[in-house]
């Protein structure tokens, strides 16, 4: 690096106020697939056509991380990723090299067989897609019938084994407001924890859109289910119960809701303490800014992690107005 990269990376050093990014990540989100068979409501990403990369490849960045960041967090993503047969090979090898590993799946290819090989795996979390509590309105939000008994049966099949623990993911959106009640008071009858992200522009190949919200049908025109929900929401929280969300998180929401185009005032730890890579390789620090690298290009993960594009990526976070920061892979728990 020269005088003048140097003398920049120090200023972008300096006004990003990095205070993670100086160490390794400690969650790694690792999207293995963009392939879907879900037309979700909320999601463009079953409209993508891509090809998986290999098995080998994503044995090569587990290994890389495993010497370069030690003991982490490692999320695997999609798409849905058990569309992958190699998925429970590849958290095995992750597992085994220490990483706590977790996935998110519709919970449609959870039969026994891919429960117990998951089991073996050593997989610790499982998280279960269910945008609401009644059967219509998650199946309407899936865009497909019969995807609230696949949960339903995906609960009592993973509740049957040691792991993984099961946490239901749901997506606040007008539609499901008033049915968080009592998804929460079901959570806590099965044991279950809950995590809400609140509803944002379609992921998928779409440009950033401001007034995305204007022309969604999920989008809440009567603002007291919603704010009913978070209270609900906040005390089980407060009582120390089964939801994940921190009260910050939550309180959050509220404004959000009320214009989604206001900037929040919120953190983004995108980039410092997470580290992601998309199902083409693309290493990137945040989903929606140009990647930093590829995990083929030759550059190890370190030097990525640490060099002056990464540097320019966390600038532009820290400049950053948009409300992904409220999402549960960005929200910053001490912002």
């Amino acid at each position: 690096m020269g005088v003048a990269d140097t003398a920049i990376a120090s200023r972008l050093l300096a006004q990003a106020r990095l205070r993670r990014a100086s160490g390794a990540p400690t969650q790694i989100h690792l999207s293995v697939t963009d392939r879907c068979f879900l037309p979700c409501a909320h999601c463009d990403i079953y409209k993508n056509e891509a090809t998986d990369l290999p098995e080998a490849a994503w044995a090569r960045v587990i290994d890389e991380l495993a010497v370069w960041v030690g003991p982490a967090a490692m999320n695997f993503v999609g798409g849905e990723p058990l569309l992958r047969a190699d998925l429970e090979r590849l958290m095995k090898r992750a597992t085994d090299r220490g990483f706590t590993v977790t996935f998110n799946t519709n919970a449609w290819l959870l039969n026994d067989k891919r429960a117990a090989a998951l089991a073996d795996a050593g997989v610790s979390i499982a998280y279960l897609s269910l945008d609401g509590f009644r059967e219509g309105t998650v199946d309407h939000s899936r865009g497909k019938p019969g995807t609230w008994r696949k949960v339903m049966e995906a609960v009592d099949r993973l509740g049957a084994l040691p792991n993984p623990r099961v946490i239901i993911s749901c997506i606040l959106h007008g539609g499901n407001a008033h049915e968080v009640p009592e998804l929460l008071s079901w959570c806590r009858e099965r044991g279950l924890e809950l995590v809400v992200q609140p509803l944002y522009q379609n992921f998928g190949e779409n440009a950033h859109d401001p007034g995305w919200w204007r022309r969604s049908a999920m989008w809440p025109t009567d603002l007291g289910p919603v704010n009913a929900a978070l209270d609900v929401l906040v005390a089980e929280r407060r009582d120390a119960g089964r939801v994940c969300n921190p009260v910050g998180q939550l309180e959050a929401f509220r404004s959000y809701f009320r214009d989604p185009s206001a900037a929040n005032g919120q953190v983004c730890k995108a980039g410092h303490s997470d580290l992601a890579f998309d199902p083409a390789g693309n290493v990137r620090l945040c989903y929606f800014l140009e990647p930093v690298g590829n995990i083929a290009d030759g550059r190890s993960l370190r030097e990525l992690w640490n060099g002056l594009g990464a540097l320019r990526r966390r600038y532009e976070v820290h400049t950053c107005t948009r409300n992904c920061n409220l999402l549960n892979c960005n929200f910053d728990d001490q912002g």
